[in-house]
Parts: structure tokens; C-alpha cells; sequence
């Protein structure tokens, strides 16, 4: 994993602070700059109420606060950003002033200065062709806030080296991101299909479908979440709203178009009226919720965001597991779109989708027509082989790698891929996100219990049986990279493997240098010429 001993953070607002809030926990040192020294104090200050609220909640402790605070510092000199590892840009939305810093700190920084911006309205590569280094620029999307969302979008842009998007990707792991890696499109992938959405919603308004009350509540029932649209325009900001649809709409057409009644209340400089009131009968009562209709407009809005999402695929920008765990961790919603499809039925989808691009006269994504009846199935399991090392990736980060049927199958397929492959000398399991595994997914158990299915559980747990007895045997070495929790079942798959190597995350006390982890190794070799300690230099070997 790369190594990160200095990040600068442009911009001192509520993005530009809580980014690098959130690097500043994770030990690592930032610089955060912005134009003058009141904003810069102003920063500082939004950061220590947040950490102080954090003390408050139990989450750190004094020490802890004071340990962060020591890791950042505010400036105005952008020389002090010239040795910095990683550059992160966080500034309003204005692509001549963003093009503009990036020229000015190019003539400034190291050649090994990595540039990133948070931009969410332009295009990576066109902001990378203003520097003379478009091979170390790349898109960090952040979502709000910071300091607490864990999703991270990467976006090469066209000219992007593999190497740059590699240390984009261990600098969100070592800052305890998830990140889906997207293709620089308008959008990227999340607010691609999350600002129709909301657009849609004043659309309804508009046509005079029913009132605020009724399409909050129809989206909250239909996407199980706690906050409707226009509520959800409320907290984040109609200006975000009105300026994200302009510019989809500008790089995408027509179906994008911006709610006339969004632009109004945008103009207006006013949230909208959720109570239901109004100045020409100021007695009336808040709105209430037409149950005759919240089923009408669910589906409506489930179809927009089913439409944008096919898109995405068809267009290559991301894949189904990342735009549903994009939703899922960025958004908070209890399910993405490609599982809500399942959930509501494909062929009911489809027929959504349909009636969506009637109304708006345009075509039903190639993917949703080629999916005919079948349910979407998700990878949560990958596998990467590089030289003589194959890397299985448990990717469920949203439930926190736990196991179900469909991981311990996808695990066990892909183990006896890389056990087959005769280049692979060493295979190593890790956990994509927080967690290596957090045990079995109680939920399965649940609903089996529920639904009298007990022989299922004996099955899942008789093929996870087997696929640990098959770690546990192999003829290679098999090593459990613990990044995060192992809990229950999680443990258990680790401790069939031959090394359980421990990264300093998950060992805080571990007084070794920054590169080093720590290993334990089970007593219990028995092949010759097996897992050889001389082999993994620069690692303290440590019997279980």
C-alpha cells in the first residue's frame, strides 16, 4: 500500500474542511489552504465542533480530538503545498478559477504530486488538460458530509496513468473510504441517476400530480429512506439541485432538462414550503398525504432512477454492483437501483422504464431489454492476479463483507480459480472497505427461520464448512490481509488461512515503522519446503 506523508486540501469550506477532517483521523498529515486567513480559521473551527461533538457522542476521546487537530494545518501560502503527495481541490464550482489553480500549482509543485478535484459539474479530463501532469489528475468525488460519508467516487480522467489511479485507491483505503472507480461522464455515477430523481419529483409538482406531502412520502415508502426529495432539497441546498440538473441537462439533452418549478425556486432563494401553508390562505392546514396516489408516483420515480441506472451500464460509466452500493453507502438508501428492480419485479421494471421513455420520447436502455425476465445477479466476490499473487477481494462493503449464500459460492469459485492457476504461488483474501468479514449475514438466518427453509441453513453452512477446509488444505500459501473487523465467521475464514497479516489499522498500539504489519502464523506446517518466513521480508513473525 502506498505510503502518504503529506496532503494538501484546497479549499476550507464545509467539503474542503471535513476531507480533510476525515484524512487528519486517519493519522495522516494535511495541509488545508484556502485564499484568505479567515476562511482558513473559519475551517478550523467547523472542524473542532464536529470532533467536539464527536467527544460528546463517545466517538473519540479528548486525546483523540487533540491527535487530529495536531495533524492539520491552515495556510494561505500554496508553497506549502509543493512537497505534498496528493493535492485535493475542493473549491466553488467554477471551472476557469479551477483550471487556474491547478496551472498555478503545477509551475509549484513536486513532479510526484498527485492533482484531484472534488468537482461534481465538470469533466476530469478537461480540468487534467490544463496542467502539464493530466497522467497524476484525477476525480475524488467526496459526498456530504466528508468527515462521515464513507462512499468516494474515483474518476480517471482520459489521460489518467494506471499508477495514478492505483494510489487513488490506497489513498481511500487508508482513509477508510469505499471507492467505486467511475468513468469521467457527467455526473459520474451517483448523482447521475440521484438528480433526476429529485427533478422528477418537482416535475410532478409542476404537472400538478399532487401536492410536496404525497411525493415525499411515495418516495419514502418506494425507496425505503428517511427523507423524501424536496425535503432532502432542503438540507443540501437548492442552489446544488438547480446547478447539478443545468449542467446534465447542458452535457446530456433533454430528458435532464431543469423543472421549471425547480429554476423558479431556485430564483426565489427561498427552501420549499413543506408545511403545506401559503400566502393567500395562511390558515390552511399542512398538506396531508393522498394514500390514492403514493403508489402512482413511487413507481415514477423508481422508473426515472431505474432508466438512469441502466444508462450508466450501457454507456460503460459504472457497474450494477457499484451504482447499487453507490446508493447504498453514498445515498444511505436501504437498497440500490438494480436490486430494487428485483425487489419490485424485472418484467414489472421494465414495463416502468417503458412508460418513462413514452412520456419523454426517447429509448429504453439496451440493458434493460436484453435483461428479459431474470433477476440482476451481483459480483460481491473478485479475484485479480498479478504475476504470481492472486488477490480475492470480498466486495460487500455495505453489510460489511458479511457472509451470505451467494459470497461463500462466488468465494469458493474463485478460490479454486487462483488454486488452479499454475503462475499463482500465493493467494491473498482481504475485505473491501471497513471490514475483512463481519461473520455470517444474520439477516439470511432470519429470513430462513422465517420462512421454515431450516435445510438451507444447513446447507449454506456445510458448503462454507468446505470451502474452509479447502483454504485450510491448500497445496499454496494462503494469506488473510486483515484491514478492518473480523468477526464470527469472518474470524474463522482467517484462521484457516496460513498467515493472518494485520495492517496498522487494525493494530492502533503497533509501534513498528508506518510500512511494517504484523503476522501470525499458525503452528501447524506440516508440507516441506512450506511457508518459508524468509520469503516476506520486513514482516515481524509473530506464533499463534
Amino acid at each position: 500500500m502506498t505510503q502518504f506523508s503529506k496532503i494538501g486540501v484546497i479549499g476550507a469550506g464545509t467539503m474542503g474542511a471535513g476531507i480533510a477532517q476525515k484524512i487528519a483521523q486517519e493519522n495522516i498529515p494535511v495541509v488545508m489552504l484556502d485564499v484568505k486567513q479567515e476562511f482558513v480559521d473559519k475551517g478550523i473551527n467547523n472542524i473542532k465542533k464536529l470532533l467536539d461533538e464527536g467527544v460528546q457522542k463517545k466517538i473519540f476521546s479528548p486525546e483523540r480530538v487533540q491527535k487530529v487537530l495536531a495533524n492539520i494545518k491552515g495556510t494561505t501560502d500554496m508553497n506549502e503545498l509543493k512537497d505534498a503527495d496528493l493535492i485535493i481541490e475542493a473549491i466553488f464550482e467554477d471551472e476557469k478559477v479551477k483550471k487556474d489553480l491547478f496551472r498555478n500549482l503545477d509551475s509549484i509543485c513536486a513532479a510526484k504530486t498527485i492533482f484531484a478535484s472534488n468537482t461534481s459539474s465538470f469533466r476530469v479530463g478537461d480540468l487534467a488538460a490544463a496542467t502539464k501532469r493530466p497522467d497524476r489528475f484525477v476525480g475524488l468525488h467526496y459526498f456530504y458530509h466528508p468527515a462521515k460519508n464513507r462512499l468516494l467516487e474515483i474518476i480517471p480522467g482520459q489521460a489518467t496513468s494506471n499508477e495514478s489511479v492505483e494510489r487513488a485507491v490506497d489513498f481511500a483505503n487508508r482513509t477508510s473510504k469505499t471507492a467505486i472507480v467511475v468513468k469521467d461522464a457527467p455526473g459520474f455515477a451517483v448523482n447521475r441517476f440521484f438528480v433526476p430523481w429529485l427533478n422528477e419529483a418537482v416535475r410532478i409538482l409542476e404537472e400538478g400530480v399532487t401536492n410536496i406531502a404525497t411525493i415525499d412520502e411515495a418516495a419514502k415508502q418506494a425507496f425505503k429512506i428517511g427523507m423524501g426529495p424536496f425535503l432532502l432539497m432542503n438540507v443540501t441546498g437548492i442552489p446544488i439541485a438547480y446547478h447539478s440538473t443545468e449542467t446534465l441537462s447542458r452535457e446530456l439533452g433533454k430528458f435532464y432538462a431543469t423543472a421549471k418549478k425547480l429554476k423558479e425556486q431556485f430564483e426565489s432563494k427561498k427552501e420549499w414550503d413543506l408545511s403545506g401553508k401559503s400566502a393567500d390562505s395562511p390558515a390552511l392546514m399542512r398538506e396531508t398525504v393522498d394514500k390514492s396516489k403514493l403508489e402512482q408516483i413511487g413507481e415514477r420515480l423508481l422508473a426515472v432512477v431505474f432508466y438512469v441506472a441502466a444508462q450508466l451500464v450501457d454507456e460503460g460509466v459504472a457497474t450494477i454492483e457499484d451504482i447499487d452500493r453507490g446508493a447504498k453507502i453514498g445515498l444511505r438508501w436501504e437498497k440500490g437501483p438494480f436490486e430494487l428492480m428485483n425487489t419490485v419485479g424485472v418484467a414489472k421494471a421494465r414495463q416502468m422504464v417503458e412508460k418513462l421513455c413514452q412520456k419523454y420520447a426517447v429509448a429504453v436502455p439496451k440493458i434493460i431489454s436484453q435483461q428479459g425476465t431474470n433477476p440482476w445477479q451481483f459480483r460481491l466476490v473478485d479475484l485479480n492476479i498479478k504475476q504470481d499473487i492472486a488477490t480475492i477481494t470480498v466486495n460487500r462493503p455495505e453489510a460489511l463483507n458479511a457472509l451470505n449464500e451467494d459470497v461463500v459460492s462466488q468465494l469458493g469459485d474463485v478460490f479454486q480459480k487462483a488454486e488452479a492457476d499454475p503462475k499463482v504461488k500465493v493467494i491473498v483474501i482481504e475485505g473491501k472497505g471497513k471490514a475483512f468479514v463481519a461473520g455470517a449475514d444474520i439477516s439470511f438466518f432470519v429470513r430462513k427461520i422465517d420462512e421454515k427453509k431450516l435445510q438451507d441453513i444447513v446447507e449454506f453452512t456445510r458448503k462454507g464448512q468446505e470451502l474452509l477446509m479447502r483454504i485450510d488444505k491448500s497445496s499454496k500459501i494462503v494469506i488473510a490481509k486483515l484491514d478492518g473487523l473480523a468477526l464470527g465467521g469472518g474470524a474463522e475464514l482467517a484462521l484457516a488461512c496460513d498467515v493472518i497479516l494485520m495492517t496498522p489499522s487494525v493494530c492502533p498500539g503497533w509501534s513498528a515503522r508506518p510500512s511494517q504489519s504484523i503476522c501470525y502464523s499458525p503452528a501447524r506446517y506440516s508440507a516441506p519446503n512450506r511457508h518459508r518466513k524468509s520469503d516476506w521480508p520486513d514482516i515481524r513473525w509473530r506464533p499463534r
